[in-house]
């Protein structure tokens, strides 16, 4: 080698840019062991060796492609360089080729050039579908989307920009309008879904889960809500993306009683029809939000809602792996190392706790829920929420696998809210 190159070389080594940032495994639980687990459980989507619950089902259902997805993994699975966790394939600590965030970059950042090829040949449709496959990709890079995860959030801010661009070079797609408006004296973020600018629709707010990204629900909309003519309107949790400037507290419904109000003055959103979805604790601030403005819901869709066995019930709480306990502690800023003193804290977020559910079935807004067995619903939860809503419908499937949750409920919406803003 000459000298030139080996000062070349030199000159990389010792000047390149260096960060010392959290590796995500690391983040809001003091780098603990790995738990025991009370059970493991398939809703929660665990997979050994991985610290990330694996939903690869729920990424290609929600728009990403199986052997893009497939090869990432494998990069990860593969690397040689240092892990943070020995044992556990996504937790190369360094940012680089088997590090979890640049690996979904790396698929984010193809399907980026290829929108921009596209572009130049005018091929707005395929531009567009790339543009959507590199949004998801980010949107995966992301997960699970943890407050102080720098890289992390790195990627959700791309994942942000080129969701925006679906909607910009494809006329087909519909509208896309990101709402802003007030929720405790503090300023969050929506993203409105519309088939077209010209009609008056009904409306979904669905509410993100903080396992999932708001991209993830391009499908919902695409799929199973736009062919009825209705928009849909994608809200995050507390802590996280438009709404990371609220605090997760045992009000956590307020944000969605906020959107539900603020799209009421919309020209484009039929204020006597605005529905709700939720997933897991999304799903109980849908809850909550129906309940206590009865009179502004006209129909409720729920996928497996925490109600009150999961904030109360040790072995439940105890089957989470660290991943998700840390997701959790990570909006509380508390730490999952000490999940025994965690576990009491969650028992004031439980609706029953709380009061917030009757036995006098007074609630009139047609309500649906799809659960899974021996879960995070229990046999109670369902009875608590058939003994507080009227027009009650309850779905349970066999707790297989995490894949076989997503598409069936997915099919019984269109119909349901069809139903419901049309009867």
């Amino acid at each position: 080698m000459s000298d030139s190159n080996i000062s070349q070389n030199l000159s990389e080594t010792l000047f390149k840019p260096k960060f010392d940032y959290a590796e995500t495994s690391t983040i809001s639980n003091s780098a603990c062991p790995l738990p025991t687990l009370s059970r493991r459980d398939p809703y929660f989507g665990f997979e050994e060796n991985f610290y990330r619950p694996i939903l690869k089902f729920t990424w290609v259902h929600t728009g990403g492609n199986a052997i893009d997805i497939d090869e990432a993994l494998a990069r990860i699975c593969t690397s040689k360089n240092e892990r943070t966790r020995s044992s556990l394939y996504d937790t190369v600590k360094d940012y680089g080729p088997g590090h979890w965030v640049y690996e979904f970059n790396c698929e984010a950042q193809e399907r980026v050039n290829a929108a921009k090829e596209a572009l130049e040949k005018n091929d707005l449709k395929k531009a567009s579908h790339n543009y959507r496959m590199a949004a998801r990709y980010y949107s995966i890079a992301a997960y699970p989307y943890l407050k102080g995860d720098v890289f992390a959030q790195e990627a959700d801010t791309l994942a942000r920009t080129y969701y925006k661009k679906i909607f910009d070079i494809e006329d087909s797609e519909g509208d896309l309008l990101e709402q802003t408006f007030d929720v405790d004296g503090k300023k969050v973020k929506g993203y409105l879904h519309l088939p077209n600018l010209t009609d008056v629709h009904a409306c979904v707010i669905a509410v993100c889960p903080y396992e999932n990204a708001f991209s993830s629900y391009y499908r919902l909309y695409d799929d199973y809500l736009k062919p009825y003519n209705i928009a849909c309107f994608v809200l995050e949790m507390p802590g996280v993306g438009g709404c990371e400037k609220l605090n997760l507290n045992d009000h956590f419904s307020l944000g969605v009683e906020k959107a539900i109000d603020h799209l009421a003055t919309l020209k484009y959103v039929d204020s006597n029809k605005i529905g709700l979805l939720g997933i897991g604790m999304a799903g109980t601030a849908c809850i909550r939000a129906t309940i206590l403005n009865s009179s502004k819901v006209k129909g409720l869709f729920c996928f497996a809602p925490f109600v009150h066995s999961f904030y109360t019930d040790a072995d439940i709480l105890n089957s989470l792996p660290l991943c998700l306990r840390s997701s959790l502690c990570n909006r509380l800023d508390l730490d999952a190392s000490s999940w025994d003193t965690v576990i009491p804290r969650f028992k004031a977020y439980s609706l029953k706790t709380q009061g917030i559910l009757s036995a006098s079935g007074r609630c009139t807004v047609p309500t649906t829920v799809c659960s899974v067995e021996n879960s995070v619903i229990t046999k109670e939860d369902l009875r608590s929420l058939g003994n507080n809503f009227k027009d009650f419908t309850s779905y349970v499937l066999e707790n297989n696998h995490s894949s076989m949750f997503l598409k069936a409920p997915l099919e019984k919406v269109s119909t349901f809210f069809d139903k419901i803003f049309n009867s």
